[in-house]
């Protein structure tokens, strides 16, 4: 199979949704999920229904037809945009993880050093205050 975005622009294909029709570089503004239908979800079940309907069973005749591999390469290029959003999604709430992880971290950190600051005697406290006013 070819690039699946070099057939999507050279072939012009169009996805249908809620809104209309929509092209190639519109799928990308497309969410994953959403309350009100259009999301790349149904857009990729539409694909699949209409590749599903080109495939009904043939028996004799076996080759693909030009309106076969449109289908197919519409519901691949909606599935491999999904696949990217996923992926994009699952980093996101890594890195979101992480930050609260090293925020949480730096607290006791700084906690302790405050610990570690209230057992200095009056003396080490005065000369690291000296020590600062040069």
């Amino acid at each position: 199979m070819q690039n699946i975005f070099e057939y999507a622009t050279r072939n012009k294909l169009r996805f249908r949704s809620l809104r209309g029709m929509l092209d190639i570089e519109q799928l990308w503004d497309v969410p994953l999920r959403s309350r009100d239908g259009f999301d790349l979800n149904a857009i990729a079940k539409g694909a699949s229904k209409a590749l599903k309907e080109i495939s009904e069973d043939n028996f004799v005749e076996t080759s693909k037809t030009t309106e076969h591999t449109r289908s197919e390469m519409s519901l691949e290029a909606v599935k491999y945009v999904i696949d990217v959003k996923l992926a994009e999604e699952e980093t996101a709430k890594t890195r979101a993880a992480k930050k609260q992880e090293k925020e949480k971290l730096l607290s006791f950190l700084a906690e302790k050093q405050d610990g570690k600051l209230s057992e200095l005697s009056v003396e080490e406290l005065q000369k690291r205050i000296a020590a600062l006013e040069d």
